[in-house]
């Protein structure tokens, strides 16, 4: 779940800061987020399932190119970039922990307060190719209270 945080956060935030200047469409404030993930691998589909999370976004966090994978994703190479202010689509190659190399690729719709989006995988695994597929969506409810 912490890695599934990481990935939407920074996917929607950080990415369109590395390749433009110009900030991307997403109002700082308290998010709620809901991502439903299926994935099916060596033939055979396993059950969706959707998971639905808060966190805030500070205006830090929007202009921040620090934020995009952090450890996790820092042996990653990026192609296939398009962006501007308020779509980004990109696809992403990663060594596994196997070495084995997996792919994602994204096209998410920031609108301001609320985005949009899908993310697709595929990878090998022991089960043979695995693919996986998140629908996203997330909006501000509200302001952020440090507390």
């Amino acid at each position: 779940m912490r890695t599934m945080k990481a990935c939407a956060l920074s996917l929607l935030i950080a990415a369109p800061a590395l390749v433009s200047a110009e900030t991307p469409n997403v109002n700082p404030g308290q998010w709620e987020y809901q991502t439903t993930m299926t994935m099916s691998a060596g033939g055979q589909a396993m059950p969706g399932r959707t998971m639905k999370n808060k966190d805030c976004v500070r205006q830090e966090d929007v202009t921040d190119p620090d934020l995009f994978g952090g450890d996790e994703l820092k042996n990653c190479e990026v192609s296939e970039m398009e962006q501007s202010r308020s779509r980004l689509r990109y696809s992403l190659t990663c060594p596994g922990p196997d070495g084995s190399p997996y792919t994602m690729s994204a096209d998410l719709k920031l609108q301001g307060d609320s985005m949009n989006g899908t993310m697709t995988g595929d990878m090998q695994s022991p089960m043979g190719p695995m693919k996986m597929r998140m629908e996203m969506s997330g909006k501000r409810i509200g302001e952020t209270y440090l507390g």
